[in-house]
């Protein structure tokens, strides 16, 4: 326990938020009879998991956890839920929102990083831009500025940036000052295409295990 602790809360304080925020749900699903005393409670650690799962960076990761964290039935008693809620259903942003959800950070969640932006407004930036890209075919880089709440030159490196790195699917014309989205996918569809990659190797295996039973073979499982 006292390993699982720390590593969760040592992920958390380098920014390492995705892992932080599946080591945090795994303590939260701990039996309450074990020995807790070195680890924070269940509630505590869900309270962590969903902070860490909203400031992580997007891209198929984020949307595992942060859709493991909304079907579980004990995350609707915590008070960020609401904002967990919206991350999940990729609605926008607003600043009043954000604002009250900021209040509740640590210290270390508020750094500002090289780019000159927090953790939460980097986060933020990231995930209304890729909101916009479900709502939008194309916008221009000063109206996508105006939606994120940060200059245009801010919100083309934000675009450039998830575009280069494959977690937003586009193209900038800086001729035209337009941002283009193609094929955008939502979280939820990755998720699932992966769910379903995953039963289908299980079947796979499944039937080789049969095959092997049918030859007399012994399986230890």
């Amino acid at each position: 326990m006292q390993y699982k602790t720390c590593y969760a809360r040592i992920s958390d304080a380098k920014g390492r938020f995705v892992e932080a925020a599946m080591r945090y749900y795994e303590l939260s699903q701990v039996d309450s009879g074990e020995d807790r005393s070195v680890g924070d409670g269940a509630s505590d650690c869900l309270a962590n998991a969903i902070v860490c799962a909203i400031l992580a960076s997007t891209g198929p990761q984020r949307s595992r956890i942060l859709a493991t964290l909304v079907k579980d039935e004990r995350c609707t008693r915590i008070p960020n839920f609401s904002m967990l809620h919206k991350v999940y259903l990729e609605r926008i942003l607003r600043v009043a929102e954000v604002d009250a959800f900021g209040a509740t950070l640590k210290p270390h969640q508020l750094v500002v990083g090289d780019d000159g932006l927090t953790v939460l407004s980097r986060a933020v930036s990231e995930h209304n831009l890729l909101s916009a890209s479900k709502l939008y075919n194309n916008i221009t880089i000063e109206e996508l500025g105006m939606l994120l709440g940060v200059g245009g030159d801010r919100a083309e490196r934000t675009a450039a940036k998830m575009i280069s790195e494959g977690r937003m699917s586009g193209s900038i014309d800086q001729v035209e000052n337009v941002v283009t989205f193609h094929n955008t996918d939502s979280g939820h569809a990755i998720v699932e295409q992966w769910d379903g990659q995953i039963m289908s190797v299980c079947l796979q295996i499944n039937g080789v295990v049969e095959l092997m039973e049918k030859k007399g073979i012994s399986v230890v499982m």
